[in-house]
């Protein structure tokens, strides 16, 4: 079970250095009966937090972004490589050497905190660099913030993943609310598997 108490909190929440990884292997929780596929990026774990809840609640298989470079533990070096890679539309490069294939997976669900009202830039380039291969996938989103909203995510969706149904749309969340939006959380994920 997640202890949501022992997250980061807010703004500045601290990172390891290395996308929540520094001691451990990324996350590839891959079966070969699931249906469903959580693709996330998570900085300083709150969103992986989301990610392995609803992997629970799905019964989901869980795939990690990762950065061939990985964005500094301090935060405000983080915001500043993160506003000059916008700035600039200089993405950060993925390490996709081992993504799976899609065939398998009827509903993707893509996790991702949201850095200056979009989705943070990893996912950005995923969504740019892979969102053809979500054609005829059912997909949908959710995000943790700090404090301002899921802002243009679902114009980002809409753009970067033309060829796949859209869901619900993004479930957001203020990140210092993990612990006292489980339940509602959970209601959205259950509302998937009913939305067809």
């Amino acid at each position: 079970m997640i202890n949501f108490a022992q997250l980061p909190k807010g703004r500045g929440a601290q990172s390891d250095g290395a996308d929540t990884n520094l001691a451990q292997a990324p996350v590839r929780q891959l079966t070969s009966q699931a249906s469903t596929l959580i693709i996330y990026f998570s900085r300083s774990g709150n969103t992986e937090a989301q990610a392995q809840l609803a992997s629970d609640v799905l019964r989901a298989d869980r795939y990690e972004l990762v950065v061939q470079q990985p964005y500094p533990a301090n935060y405000a070096a983080s915001v500043a490589r993160a506003t000059e890679e916008r700035e600039s539309q200089q993405w950060p490069i993925l390490d996709l050497s081992d993504f799976p294939s899609l065939d398998q997976y009827q509903l993707i669900l893509l996790g991702h905190p949201i850095w200056a009202m979009t989705p943070a830039n990893p996912m950005y380039q995923f969504l740019a660099q892979m969102g053809q291969q979500l054609a005829n996938k059912r997909v949908a989103s959710f995000s943790t913030n700090a404090g301002y909203g899921a802002g243009d995510t679902q114009i980002v969706l809409n753009k970067l993943t033309p060829a796949s149904t859209r869901m619900l749309p993004n479930y957001t969340v203020h990140d210092i609310e993990l612990a006292k939006t489980t339940q509602a959380f959970k209601q959205w994920l259950q509302k998937m598997v009913i939305v067809k």
